[in-house]
């Protein structure tokens, strides 16, 4: 079953199989047909909105610094979902190439409390080729 986002996440995947992806590129993708959003890394801005990306990218797949790995996206998300944006941000969009399952452990009560707060919270692996798997969480 593919989710409401994996258009995004599709789009994301072969941008970076084209020689890599910008964060300045993550940003313009996750923006390009939902309006306003927060998106790590990129436009986190000083603003909620309803809609928020996290983006973890290595290796070949990413062009450029200001990048982050698993364990940082992570704890953005968290930051972001229960500190700072709590109650705005209804819908969280999970996107990497490396899945780090000790930082996920790490994370999991605090996602499944998220989620039990009404939050809708989708998470995709992506790979060369334009590849996108669903990761039901």
């Amino acid at each position: 079953m593919q989710g409401e986002f994996f258009r995004i996440a599709a789009q994301i995947a072969e941008r970076a199989s084209e020689g890599g992806i910008s964060v300045a590129d993550l940003a313009e993708i996750a923006s390009s047909s939902h309006g306003e959003v927060n998106c790590y890394p990129g436009v986190p801005g000083n603003q909620c909105h309803r809609l928020a990306y996290f983006v973890s990218l290595h290796g070949k797949l990413r062009k450029g610094k200001g990048h982050y790995n698993f364990a940082q996206v992570m704890e953005e998300f968290i930051q972001h979902m229960q500190g700072r944006c709590i109650g705005v941000t209804q819908h969280a969009v999970l996107m990497t190439d490396a899945w780090w399952h000790d930082h996920y452990e790490k994370w999991r009560d605090n996602i499944e409390a998220i989620k039990q707060s009404g939050v809708t919270v989708e998470a995709y692996l992506i790979g060369l080729g334009g590849h996108v798997s669903r990761i039901d969480l």
